[in-house]
């Protein structure tokens, strides 16, 4: 812990009495297992034993379970610590907005931060080190979004709460997205470029309300630039406990459009990062890198993820994020067979793993451990993991398209596509490779019309996938005309094929009767596997 709390009693004091203060205050609306976690969790930090605070403490010590605690089995301590999060983030956005010290528990650990908003700089303590609002290494670059309650233009005092509550739970939202750290508003808070505590991009707008409907503006502003880079309008018909619902839905669909992988944030960021990231950025580079490569499929951009990602982990060795990227890299390589790396999923395994060690609550990472479990042929640990990932936004866009791709080819046939319908109805930048998911159930049903229709929806031509579906499609629909214009797409995205499908295919198709129609349909329009005559 930080010599500055550890030896100070003030500091000590002045935390025991926010805490005493929060607690007996009737805005901060929170369950008896919830108050019981932020007692335990302040005290123990408190007291210099912030390191000895992990779910199965908190479990045992707290919740009253077994020694044969297992969170994968038993999620309790995540379910209660994000609902906590949730409770303390209300309670600074309205009646704590002031108080002299704030309590924050950061997605992804269980250890409480106090920050100091006496101090003219405000700074946060985590076990040990003194960092900056974002909760993160002083040197190492992130992006940051402050989020502001809405103007009321109205004035109407109703609206007034309504405002305050819409940016804790858009705040709470963008929790769940790791490529961005976010601040909440309290004041005039720092907003110049050269100050060091100063946001990258701010979220505010405006709300007002007639007799019958709510309009809501939300903005996305630059900070660096000064310009406004998003903007959404939207309005809601004013009924009972629909202000609520409403407040839910926009939440999530803002934070997936400024915060998701496709965002407007990483769009900004990957156009201000071609010539090179501010000093410290090598981690969130290594990221954008990844997401580039995804997007195009390219050599080029391949050889620029893989070398953002040596680079980062060689200087930020402890960014979770950056062992989960490559985790996900390394599980590419091994999917798409990509020569000159030796036994990349086992190293997949070992990144994925660390990066989990690094962030035990993280999303991305259980989804990224799934998709490596499917690739390995082990079925019930990826299920396992996704529903892990699952649990831990189950509301939340943005990896949902993934877990649902990935519980499809496990086996998962109706929730697995019902969650990638979800997201295509309410992600405008779902990935576009849940409908290899969905080809895959259509095969599995024999209904090959819709399985060509899905087909239709892909557009990564650099993807061998792109023209395999087609090609096996079309040659058991008998349109072998088109279907060997497929084929030869394929051959040309992968020469070896006819030595290697199998293999390829296996990585993904787990099942053999789907496995069957696609090799039928490939020999149909002349992709011959090895071994596969029909």
């Amino acid at each position: 812990m930080d010599d500055c709390i550890k030896s100070s009693l003030p500091i000590q004091e002045a935390v025991n009495r926010e805490l005493e203060l929060m607690l007996s205050s009737a805005d901060f609306v929170a369950t008896p297992q919830q108050i019981a976690l932020l007692k335990y969790v302040v005290a123990q930090t408190l007291a210099g034993n912030g390191d000895c605070i992990k779910g199965y403490t908190v479990a045992t010590e707290v919740f009253g379970r077994g020694v044969d605690f297992d969170q994968n089995i038993d999620p309790i301590v995540s379910i209660q610590a994000g609902r906590l999060r949730r409770a303390l983030s209300r309670y600074y956005q309205g009646a704590g907005k002031n108080a002299p010290v704030r309590i924050d528990i950061p997605k992804g650990t269980y250890v409480p931060v106090f920050e100091d908003r006496s101090q003219p700089q405000p700074t946060v303590t985590d076990s040990g080190t003194k960092q900056t609002l974002t909760a993160i290494r002083p040197n190492r670059y992130w992006p940051t979004a402050m989020v502001r309650p809405v103007r009321n233009v109205g004035g109407d005092p109703e609206l007034d709460n309504w405002r305050i509550g819409l940016a804790a739970e858009l705040a709470d939202e963008l929790n769940h997205y790791p490529d961005i750290r976010v601040m909440t508003f309290d004041g005039d808070g720092p907003q110049t470029v050269d100050d060091p505590h100063s946001p990258h991009f701010v979220i505010d707008g405006s709300v007002r309300r007639d007799n019958a409907f709510i309009k809501l503006i939300l903005n996305l502003t630059d900070v660096r630039t000064g310009q406004q880079i998003w903007s959404r309008s939207c309005r809601c018909e004013v009924g009972n406990g629909s202000m609520i619902a409403f407040q839910e839905r926009i939440s999530r669909m803002a934070a997936v459009e400024v915060a998701g992988k496709r965002g407007q944030i990483a769009k900004t960021l990957s156009r201000q990062f071609q010539n090179g990231g501010p000093p410290g950025s090598e981690a969130y580079e290594a990221v954008m890198r990844y997401y580039e490569f995804r997007s195009s499929s390219t050599p080029e951009a391949f050889q620029r993820a893989l070398a953002a990602m040596e680079k980062a982990v060689a200087v930020d060795p402890d960014c979770g994020q950056v062992w989960a990227m490559r985790a996900r890299l390394f599980a590419v390589i091994h999917a798409f067979d990509l020569s000159g790396f030796d036994r990349p999923l086992e190293q997949a395994q070992v990144f994925a793993l660390k990066s989990l060690r690094l962030m035990p609550h993280d999303q991305r990472a259980h989804g990224i451990m799934a998709f490596i479990h499917l690739l390995r042929g082990d079925l019930t640990a990826g299920r396992m993991e996704a529903e892990r990932a699952l649990e831990l936004g189950p509301d939340t866009l943005f990896i949902l398209d993934g877990i649902g791709y990935m519980l499809t080819l496990m086996g998962e046939w109706e929730r697995g596509p019902a969650l990638i319908e979800k997201v295509i109805r309410l992600n405008p930048f779902y990935s576009n490779y849940v409908h290899y998911a969905l080809w895959v159930n259509r095969l599995r049903q024999a209904d090959h019309d819709r399985a060509y229709q899905e087909t239709m929806k892909l557009n990564r031509p650099a993807d061998l996938w792109d023209h395999l579906a087609k090609a096996a499609t079309r040659g058991l629909l008998g349109r072998i005309d088109e279907g060997r214009h497929s084929a030869a797409k394929l051959l040309k995205c992968k020469p070896d094929f006819p030595e290697r499908g199998r293999m390829l295919i296996g990585n993904f198709i787990k099942f053999d009767d789907i496995t069957a129609r696609i090799i039928q349909g490939l020999d149909a329009v002349g992709v011959q596997l090895k071994g596969s005559r029909f």
